[in-house]
Order: C-alpha cells, then sequence, then structure tokens
C-alpha cells in the first residue's frame, strides 16, 4: 500500500515518461486511499512492528510525505522508521539474523543506506540531526550485482567473475552506490558548516576541534568528488535521452540523480565559504547549467525532491539580491533568475502541488526592472550632481505599486536595461521588492543548512 501510495502521488505528478502507462488509468484510486491503509496497517505499540516490512512501510511514508508535501508526515514516518531501526538493529549487520538469504540481505543493505541519504538530505532541506551516521554503522554496501544473477539460495555468479567479464555488473546499482557515496560526504559537509556556525554555544566547552584533522577548502573537496565521479563508467557522466526501455532508462535515470546530488553537494560545499557576488552567481550559474542539460523526463521522474535541491539556488540568488548590486552584478543575477524560472516551469507543469515559484520568479524580475528603469530614468533627469548614487526609492511606490498589478510579457521579461552611467555604481533594492521572494530569508527558522551561509 505504502509502494502503491508513492507510485499513484509521482504518476499524478507527471513523472511517468514512457507511453506504456496512461495516467488517467493510475489515477483512481488516489494515492491518498493507498496512504491511509498503510498507516493503518503499522500497530500503535512499536513493539508489535516486528519484521522487516515495518520498516519499509515507513520509509516509503516518508518519502511519500515528501512528494505530497506533508513534510510532517515525512518527519513522522521517518522517525518511526528510525525507532524501528534501533529496534530491530538494522544499523549493524551483527545484530541480524543468521539465517537470512541472499536477497534478504540485499534488501536490507538497500534499505538501510536509502533512508541513511534521507536522513542527510532532510537534514539538509529541513534541518534537524542526522540519525544514523556513517561511523557509527555497520553495514555493507549492496553488491553490485544484476538482480537476475541473485537468488533466494546462494549467488550465481561471483563477484569476481562478474568483473572477470563472465556476468554482467549491475550499473544501477554502481551508481546507487556512488549516490550514497556523496551523501557520506554531504554528512561531513553538513558538520563542518554548522561547526563553522553553531546556533548557540553558550556555556558549552569546545569539543570539536579536539577531534577535527585539518579543514580542506570546498574546491579540493569538490576536485576529489569530481575525479572519483569521472572513473565512473560513461553511462553516468552522460545522460542520454529518454527510450521507453527500462532496462536503458533506470541508468539514464541514475545518472540524473547523481547529477542532482553532485549540486547538492556543490552548494553545500560552497556555501561555506564568503564567495562574494560572483562566487554565489558562479555556483548558482554551474548547477543550473548542469540541469538544464538534463532530459526533462529524469528530472520529472525524480520529482518532488529536486525541487528541493533548487530551493538551495533561490537561497543563494536571494542573498545576492539583498546585498549591494551594481547594474551589471545585477544582470548576471538577473539571467540566473529567469533561467531557473524556465527550469521551475519545466518540472512544475504536471505537479499536483506546484508551488508556482517560476512565475513568482519571472514576476519579480518584472518589477525589479521597472524599478531600475525608473532609478535610471531619475539619475539622467536629476543632473549630473545626483548622478553618482540612486534617489530614495520611496517617492517611486505608486508607481511600482500599479506595474505590480500587471502581468509580464515575455518582452518586458527579457527586455535589456539601460541608463546608468556608470554600470559599476552600487546601489540596494528596497526589502518590499523581495517580499514575494519563493524562499524564506528567515535565519531563525530551521530551514535547513542553505539559510545559515548564504544569507548574512
Amino acid at each position: 500500500m505504502a509502494m502503491c501510495a508513492l507510485a499513484s502521488a509521482r504518476a499524478r505528478d507527471g513523472a511517468l515518461y514512457s507511453k506504456r502507462w496512461c495516467p488517467s488509468q493510475l489515477a483512481n484510486p488516489p494515492s491518498e486511499v493507498f496512504c491511509t491503509a498503510a498507516k493503518e496497517s503499522i500497530p500503535r505499540d512499536l513493539a508489535a512492528a516486528r519484521g522487516l516490512e515495518y520498516l519499509r512501510t515507513c520509509a516509503i511514508l516518508s518519502i511519500a510525505g515528501i512528494q505530497n508535501g506533508q513534510i510532517q508526515d515525512m518527519q513522522q514516518y521517518a522517525g518511526i522508521y528510525h525507532t524501528l531501526t534501533g529496534m530491530e538493529g538494522l544499523h549493524d549487520e551483527k545484530l541480524w539474523p543468521k539465517d537470512l538469504s541472499p536477497v534478504e540481505v540485499e534488501v536490507r543493505r538497500r534499505l538501510f543506506w536509502s533512508m541513511y541519504t534521507l536522513d542527510v538530505y532532510s537534514s539538509i532541506v529541513w534541518g534537524g540531526v542526522i540519525r544514523y551516521r556513517e561511523a557509527q554503522s555497520n553495514v555493507h554496501y549492496p553488491s553490485e550485482v544484476n538482480d537476475d544473477f541473485t537468488s533466494d539460495n546462494e549467488y550465481q555468479v561471483d563477484l569476481n567473475d562478474v568483473y572477470g567479464g563472465k556476468g554482467q555488473p549491475s550499473q544501477w546499482m554502481r551508481g546507487w552506490n556512488f549516490t550514497t557515496d556523496l551523501y557520506r560526504i554531504l554528512e561531513h559537509a553538513v558538520d563542518c558548516q554548522r561547526w563553522r556556525s553553531p546556533p548557540n554555544t553558550d556555556g558549552k566547552t569546545e569539543v570539536w576541534s579536539l577531534f577535527r584533522p585539518a579543514q580542506m577548502t570546498a574546491s579540493s573537496v569538490m576536485d576529489h568528488v569530481l575525479s572519483m565521479y569521472s572513473a565512473l563508467p560513461a553511462q553516468f557522466r552522460e545522460t542520454p535521452p529518454v527510450t521507453g526501455h527500462p532496462a536503458h532508462d533506470i541508468v539514464g535515470f541514475q545518472s540524473a540523480n547523481i547529477q542532482a546530488t553532485l549540486q547538492l553537494l556543490r552548494m553545500v560545499l560552497f556555501s561555506s565559504e564568503d564567495r562574494g557576488v560572483d562566487g554565489k552567481c558562479d555556483v548558482a550559474g554551474q548547477v543550473l547549467s548542469v540541469f538544464s542539460k538534463v532530459p526533462v523526463e529524469y528530472l520529472k521522474a525524480i520529482s518532488s525532491p529536486l525541487l528541493h535541491h533548487l530551493g538551495g539556488i533561490g537561497y543563494i540568488l536571494g542573498s545576492v539580491m539583498e546585498g549591494s548590486l551594481s547594474e551589471k552584478s545585477y544582470r548576471r543575477v538577473r539571467t540566473l533568475l529567469l533561467e531557473m524560472a524556465q527550469l521551475l516551469h519545466r518540472l512544475e507543469s504536471g505537479f499536483r502541488r506546484s508551488t508556482g515559484a517560476s512565475e513568482r520568479l519571472k514576476a519579480q524580475v518584472g518589477r525589479i526592472d521597472e524599478y531600475m528603469r525608473i532609478q535610471a530614468s531619475s539619475i539622467i533627469s536629476s543632473g549630473p550632481q545626483r548622478r553618482s548614487s540612486f534617489p530614495n526609492p520611496d517617492h517611486m511606490q505608486s508607481r511600482l505599486a500599479s506595474s505590480e498589478d500587471q502581468e509580464d510579457s515575455i518582452a518586458s521579461i527579457h527586455a535589456p536595461l539601460s541608463g546608468f552611467e556608470d554600470p559599476m555604481t552600487q546601489f540596494q533594492l528596497p526589502p518590499e521588492l523581495l517580499d514575494d521572494w519563493p524562499w524564506s530569508f528567515d535565519t531563525i527558522l530551521p530551514e535547513g543548512v542553505f539559510p545559515m551561509p548564504f544569507i548574512k
């Protein structure tokens, strides 16, 4: 029931890219019916929820919560999963039953590391603690053998034979394990970031420095990660178009997932450094460039979680917009905002719980353009004595208010800015122009690591 709930929600949000399935045939029963049935199957007394299937149910329900925009559900069922993990000893293979078949061992390993990545991901996006650390876990990675070579009795093909050419390794699992590697790096990147900006150290003795090794720069870490990436099979270093053949497309999907995780890591790593306007734009531009080259079908298959990845770009560009800008820097940010709006539009179309961020971004660019034109016009008309700085924007609010009520046309969105005597003149946008920013600027709210480093 939990798996049907997630599959139904993904299908409803446009994650289908094969003509094999018809969305209308999958619309009923809706995801909520399956979710209710799955939730009702979990005993109130968790001591009675013994066995792997309850763990799998809670894991899938937590992912369905993200898909349906119900983050409290995600936290609730992830919490139950972690409680059951402690009771079942899933975090340590030494505690597993001794009579497990090879298939059961593989399922447990896949479940554990799947939820490990979700734990790190949710800590980044929504804040909170990472509950199972890699150093405190004793679970091997899943074997990189095709499922066809694994039976309930034994591994039909030895791993050495597979890599010796007598069988076929699982490209899917090779990419899957690499993604887990990236999340393990993310775990430590988050630790480093939070120790640089601790929320509250009053009355606490600092002990982190006793164990902290010499800190590598973000660029050094990223270079190492990219060298790991370059060692992957070629299938994961390019994302070809969708074919409709599952055996092919599942590798393409994994390639897209790797790209998404790489960009999340890039944002977290570089958020630890004060990179200035150009540096922040470089990071945001690199992330957007990568996503623009991934076939949209794969991006929609990643679905709702990807929108939260993109929220990191929103935080980066938002912090730039709040600071001092020149016409040159605004032009660059403006280009990135429109590229992001275009990407969000591609992803949001078909989403039942569309955030509308793409339209809000385009409308905001239109309003800021109007403000910039008014400012430029005022500078020119006010004479040489006032060309060195922008006038007070208060007297323009009535003109801005009227422009906010108008829909921005494509022509006005892409119209060039002009009229500045010095393109490097610094100015600051009035705060009210950023009131409708799709991502919160409130650094007090526990929204993950993005607000802390990028918004200062």
